[in-house]
């Protein structure tokens, strides 16, 4: 175990390949970190924790396992913090666990599972793997390859660009921004802007409170709930499917721009193959 002074919030920066990383951010004026072979009885985790680097200079903890582990974790890393410290990963075959509310985050990440419960904004940029935060204070910026991203709640702008993987966002506080091949984008709650263009991916919103909705793929189908009482202009379009629109007609005036609805929403849905839904929030 090692422990440094640390009054604020520091920058952690975590380099690890094969490794389980425990974080726990609270009001502290000090920073843990312990290094311990998963296996005891491995000649190999033994080896990949005594070569795990361990240093801190100026606000800044990094560790870094020298010699990178197996697939199925070879190290497990566990990091005490202040709460509001940042966090840089770049990490192949690691999971991340990570508890309390983190500063930005930045995830360079080749495979593996990234789980944060709180934390400021967040950029990341993923081979593979998948991310999971509970809540962003800020905005949220992801490019990915076959990599999936869930967010429980995100204040700030939201942009992924993928090629195969699965976006679920429970509540956008503000505008999002999707693109990708294949996979599914899926929000439950918006109330900003949404544009979602893809090709062989579904696209759904469960709830659309306000804003303008550009969705598009080729396959997948589209759906889209709108909330009771939201003025709705509808331009939608399936080349080879159905396009079913469910909503009341009093939510569906015919002077969209003068309507004195307090919430509009602005649909322009297009997809070739599969259905578009269009019906009131559940």
């Amino acid at each position: 175990m090692t422990t440094f002074a640390t009054s604020e919030p520091i920058t952690a920066t975590l380099t690890t390949g094969g490794a389980h990383v425990r974080i726990a951010a609270s009001e502290r004026s000090d920073t843990v970190v312990r290094v311990e072979p998963i296996n005891k009885a491995s000649k190999t985790d033994l080896k990949v924790a005594e070569k795990t680097k361990v240093d801190f200079s100026a606000g800044a903890l990094t560790v870094e396992t020298a010699k990178a582990g197996d697939k199925a974790g070879s190290v497990a890393i566990t990091i005490e913090l202040p709460v509001g410290s940042k966090l840089v990963l770049n990490t192949a075959w690691t999971h991340v666990h990570a508890d309390g509310v983190l500063g930005d985050c930045e995830l360079n990440v080749a495979s593996g599972q990234v789980e944060l419960d709180r934390v400021a904004a967040l950029h990341g940029n993923l081979a593979a793997g998948s991310i999971a935060i509970g809540h962003i204070a800020g905005t949220v910026d992801i490019e990915g390859g076959t990599a999936s991203m869930r967010v429980g709640e995100v204040a700030g702008v939201a942009r992924y660009r993928g090629t195969t993987g699965k976006v679920w966002i429970g509540h956008a506080l503000s505008d999002v921004d999707l693109s990708g091949s294949s996979g599914s984008f899926d929000i439950d709650r918006a109330e900003g802007n949404v544009v979602a263009k893809a090709s062989n991916c579904p696209i759904r919103i469960g709830q659309m409170i306000r804003g303008q909705a550009e969705l598009t793929n080729a396959s997948g189908g589209i759906e889209i709930g709108i909330s009771e009482g939201t003025a709705t202009s509808v331009d939608a379009n399936s080349t080879k499917g159905a396009v079913r629109n469910s909503l009341p007609s009093q939510d569906n005036p015919a002077e969209f721009d003068s309507t004195e609805f307090d919430n509009k929403v602005k649909l322009y849905a297009r997809t070739r193959l599969d259905d578009i839904v269009i019906r009131a929030a559940v």
